[in-house]
């Protein structure tokens, strides 16, 4: 019995110990990006959005007697300008869409802020649960934050066994609207 649990310590010591993050992955706009769990207060499906009649990018929808702000992508983090694309972000499926058996249901991340605040971001795919090594994060390098244009994302996450890169956005950046 004393060779097993000798066998047992040793597999144990050598795994590696790296502290991981659990995350909420999911594809916005032909990219990847990921919420830690602990950020995200639940994931549900898009409903009907309200008022957004300067197309700023920034809707709202009501869950469970909750009102929740719901902020497009486009606007927030890829800082693109007011557009048909960005209207149509923050709008529900037509019927015929709905109707249409190949469209899947969008869905609302509904991300926690500061005090009990939260935000709502319209997600294009079912959201999956990944888990990141602390030394897979890195930042993003400053010539691209500057110049490409992008907001709210913290870092990116590198995985080397070919799985595309996610990048991590910051909650407090998506609700300051």
């Amino acid at each position: 019995m004393a060779i097993f649990s000798s066998v047992r310590s040793q597999r144990g010591a050598n795994r590696n110990t790296e502290a991981t993050e659990q995350l909420i992955a999911f594809r916005l706009r032909e990219e990847w990006f990921a919420l830690p769990v602990a950020a995200v207060q639940k994931v549900i499906p898009l409903g009907t959005l309200h008022g957004d009649p300067n197309h700023t990018g920034i809707g709202l929808t009501l869950h469970q007697g909750q009102e929740i702000t719901v902020v497009d992508v486009g606007h927030r983090i890829f800082n693109e300008a007011a557009s048909s694309s960005a209207a149509k972000a923050l709008e529900a499926p037509s019927p015929l869409e709905a109707d249409n058996a190949q469209v899947s249901q969008r869905c609302l991340v509904i991300v926690k802020t500061g005090e009990e605040g939260v935000v709502g971001v319209p997600i294009d795919s079912q959201p999956t649960i990944r888990r990141a090594g602390k030394s897979q994060f890195a930042p993003l390098p400053s010539s691209y934050l500057s110049r490409g244009n992008i907001h709210c994302v913290s870092s990116m996450i590198v995985d080397d066994g070919g799985v595309e890169p996610l990048f991590l956005l910051d909650p407090e950046q998506l609700a300051s609207v």
